[in-house]
């Protein structure tokens, strides 16, 4: 079962078995039958991330966010590295920002914070057998 929380087996069933409907090189592609193997608008997969963000909280008896957006995912992708004490130098390339103030202004988000903790140790308790 572990492999299912594996990013890199994922992407490779995925692209595997988009293979023979795939028309484009974007990485999602859409199953409806009248845009079979087409690129997934922004739009449409920024709906996805937050039906499912949302799902998982549902699912774990969590508070939903207040105000939960596609976006918001990258404050919580580069706040979590940055704890991780990943270079700063190394965030601003990998968001494509050309210095750490626009991260520290707009992005940087307290993840260890009690309600955070709770929150994380909650997903793994569910997760992990």
């Amino acid at each position: 079962m572990l492999h299912l929380l594996d990013v890199h087996w994922q992407l490779r069933f995925y692209l595997h078995r988009t293979k023979e409907i795939r028309k484009t090189d974007q990485l999602f592609v859409s199953f409806a039958h009248s845009q079979l193997g087409e690129s997934v608008a922004m739009i449409i997969l920024a709906r996805w991330l937050t039906y499912y963000i949302s799902f998982v909280y549902k699912k774990l008896n969590l508070p939903l966010l207040k105000s939960l957006k596609a976006y918001s995912t990258r404050s919580m992708a580069t706040s979590t590295v940055f704890q991780a004490r990943v270079s700063m130098d190394d965030i601003c390339v990998a968001a494509t920002w050309l210095n750490p103030h626009t991260f520290i202004i707009h992005y940087k988000v307290d993840l260890f914070s009690r309600g955070t903790a709770t929150y994380s140790s909650t997903i793994l308790r569910n997760i992990l057998p």
